[in-house]
């Protein structure tokens, strides 16, 4: 089983390389998915949050607000290492129970995506890692239109993570979605060509 953890900046297209490699079998595991239904009432998350910030942070529709929990986020740094330290770990445990679920299916491909990738440590579970990049301007622009954000806000969170340069300069393969999606899928059927994964060449 070949096991790719997938990474890159914010708004730069990892959900485009994904849906590409879906097309060639890979079984996908969205850490932001997880992270969000751990947020949820019922969620392994929820509670740890509301009593570390009070109940401010919660909407009146009884879900945590999340434009306020990003501002505390992206805006102060000490709170921010406290939610990875909570949350990091209970995410290793699911990104494990996925990885022996799919080696139990046998699986060919297994695709972990993750953002926090190298501040999180996990470039052990990988046999590859890939970086999905985006110019900055474009990465603003794309930020900005997604999440409803000002330009100050935006900056805020690129800021707060590490930079495309350095993602890429740390990932075995680098994935640049700075163009036509035609052509990122291109790169990733590059990227797959001439693999041997359980007897299946990628062609």
């Amino acid at each position: 089983m070949l096991i790719i953890g997938l990474t890159g900046g914010i708004a730069c297209g990892k959900s485009a390389v994904s849906d590409e490699l879906k097309k060639f079998g890979a079984k996908i595991l969205d850490i932001d998915s997880v992270t969000h239904e751990l947020l949820e009432p019922a969620g392994e998350l929820f509670e740890t949050y509301v009593q570390h910030f009070g109940r401010y942070i919660v909407a009146v529709d009884g879900l945590l607000n999340k434009r306020i929990i990003g501002e505390i986020i992206f805006n102060h740094p000490d709170e921010r290492e406290w939610i990875n330290s909570v949350a990091h770990p209970i995410l290793l445990n699911y990104a494990r129970d996925f990885l022996e679920k799919c080696a139990a299916e046998g699986v060919e491909i297994a695709v972990i995506e993750v953002p926090l990738l190298f501040e999180a440590g996990w470039e052990h579970l990988f046999d590859e890692i890939w970086a999905v990049y985006v110019g900055r301007a474009k990465q603003m622009w794309r930020l900005i239109q997604r999440d409803n954000l000002s330009p100050q806000q935006a900056l805020a969170r690129l800021n707060s993570q590490m930079s495309q340069e350095e993602i890429c300069a740390r990932a075995d393969i680098v994935i640049n979605n700075k163009k036509t999606i035609s052509k990122t899928r291109k790169q990733v059927r590059e990227a797959l060509r001439g693999r041997l994964v359980r007897g299946r060449s990628f062609a």
